[in-house]
């Protein structure tokens, strides 16, 4: 018989020297990261305690606890009882690490020849990743956020109508399409923001894209010069923030409150920015909503300071208290300065990556110009299904069918959180969408983060959501897990943060 494998041991790594000026908690939390996505540092790696690394590397604790809270919280590491602390199966950024690591190898095995180095490149290297790219893996645990049920989504319904579009008659589908979108589709979508979202739009202005991320590509290339300042929520959704530093642009931070974004905040610290990300309908990640004075206040901005306003229609469909609030692109002053994205990811299920925006007459051209060239048009035979889906009223049966289901689950995780997390965790009323920010009040936001991980329980610290310190949180999902896992799993969260 061939000799068991033995388990990964305790490794101390040659780290380097800190640079100058980089104090040594980011100096060790760098040099940590860099080998686990180099792959010197593979999955399920043993590292050594605090204690002992702290003394290889002559620190004083703190300063070794510090990095490795860090890297819990990122998902780079994880605890399990009597094995220590480990490299993570599955870490948070795969999507870059592959990439990543590639570079890093052929600068090893090709050592004459360095990486070509752009702007852009250097950007994207910056930033650390700290959205969890698992949010891309399937079987995620409670209670991760951002997520719908794609279990409960049609299939045999969804199959039926490919089979339409396939028939020989139909085969056309497989060609090159519209740059801007199936006409179908874009009919589609415009009655449905007429009915839902009360924006009254021609097809002809609805440019269908693959995701909002691309749309707020689009804005950023096409409306944002290099030396441009742009607001971004703070706190607000990482994907776009993320986005907006590799565009190189300024990103000007304007604080958020339970009634949106402040505006007048974002005035003072770039009167003449020329792009604002908002989440009007539902803010990301706090939910609420942009009050009535301060939506005029943002339109009168953008009409004086010749600006443009990217209104992310985030979670906007699954409101439980009252009906969906319209849309800021439905005001009258919003037709020449607000761009509404939207996308059908979280209505139907991720891997559709079909989405839409809306935009001002003037802009049309230009941006599906621009969107030829980059991806030349989203897929076809998706936006043919997607089209009859939407005509044969399936689309809004399914959403007012999820509408209730979200908030009968919405209702159980409130209940679960009652019986189970006083004094722990503070959950607010579940006014709408798939998730839920929560205060929380015993211990660290790192401690509890690490500790769930533990307990086999997946949540999104709030801090990866802010730029400016803010009050301890974690950001929790209900929408994908029925009744009894929301009640299992409440009380695994209890027991691991008591």
């Amino acid at each position: 018989m061939p000799p068991e494998k033995s388990p990964p041991q305790v490794v101390f790594l040659p780290l380097g020297m800190p640079e100058p000026g980089v104090s040594l908690q980011r100096w060790l939390y760098e040099a940590v990261r860099s080998a686990i996505l180099a792959g010197r540092l593979p999955a399920g790696s043993k590292l050594p305690s605090t204690r002992a690394l702290a003394e290889h590397y002559q620190l004083a604790r703190g300063t070794a606890q510090a990095a490795y809270q860090q890297l819990f919280s990122e998902g780079y590491l994880e605890t399990q009882t009597g094995s220590g602390t480990r490299v993570c199966q599955v870490l948070p950024d795969a999507t870059l690490n592959a990439g990543y690591v590639r570079r890093k190898v052929v600068a090893q095995v090709e050592a004459p020849r360095s990486p070509p180095t752009t702007p852009w490149i250097e950007r994207l290297d910056a930033i650390n990743p700290v959205f969890a790219q698992r949010s891309v893996m399937p079987g995620l645990r409670p209670f991760f956020p951002h997520r719908g049920d794609t279990q409960a989504f049609p299939v045999d319904l969804w199959r039926k109508l490919h089979i339409q579009q396939l028939r020989a008659s139909r085969l056309s589908i497989l060609l090159d399409s519209d740059p801007g979108g199936l006409p179908a589709l874009r009919e589609a979508i415009a009655g449905y923001l007429a009915i839902a979202r009360g924006v009254q739009v021609p097809a002809e202005r609805i440019l269908v894209l693959n995701s909002v991320q691309q749309g707020l590509d689009l804005c950023l290339r096409l409306l944002a010069p290099g030396d441009s300042q742009v607001w971004m929520e703070d706190p607000g959704y990482p994907g776009a923030r993320q986005l907006i530093d590799v565009s190189g642009v300024q990103r000007v931070d304007v604080p958020v409150d339970g009634f949106g974004i402040q505006v007048e905040e974002g005035v003072r610290l770039a009167p003449n920015a020329r792009l604002a990300y908002v989440t009007p309908s539902r803010q990301a990640p706090l939910g609420g909503e942009l009050s009535p004075a301060r939506r005029l206040a943002l339109l009168q901005w953008a009409a004086q300071s010749g600006s443009y306003i990217f209104e992310d229609d985030y979670d906007s469909e699954y409101r439980f208290i009252a009906k969906p609030i319209p849309a800021l692109r439905s005001m009258p002053a919003a037709e020449q300065s607000v761009i509404l994205a939207g996308t059908f990811s979280k209505l139907l299920f991720p891997s559709i990556r079909l989405a839409y925006l809306v935009l001002p007459e003037h802009l049309l051209e230009s941006f599906t110009r621009a969107a030829a060239l980059m991806s030349r048009h989203a897929n076809s035979l998706s936006q043919a299904v997607l089209a009859d889906f939407i005509h044969e009223g399936h689309f809004d049966r399914h959403v007012r069918r999820m509408r209730k289901i979200y908030a009968s689950r919405a209702e159980a995780f409130a209940d679960s959180a009652q019986r189970h997390w006083q004094g722990l965790i503070e959950v607010p009323e579940i006014r709408a969408g798939l998730d839920i920010t929560c205060n929380l009040q015993v211990g660290s936001e790192q401690d509890a983060f690490a500790r769930l991980q533990a307990a086999s329980i997946d949540v999104l610290p709030l801090a990866r959501y802010c730029v400016k310190p803010c009050p301890p949180g974690l950001v929790l999902g209900f929408a994908p897990y029925d009744e009894r896992a929301i009640e299992d799993a409440a009380k695994a969260v209890a027991m691991a943060l008591r």
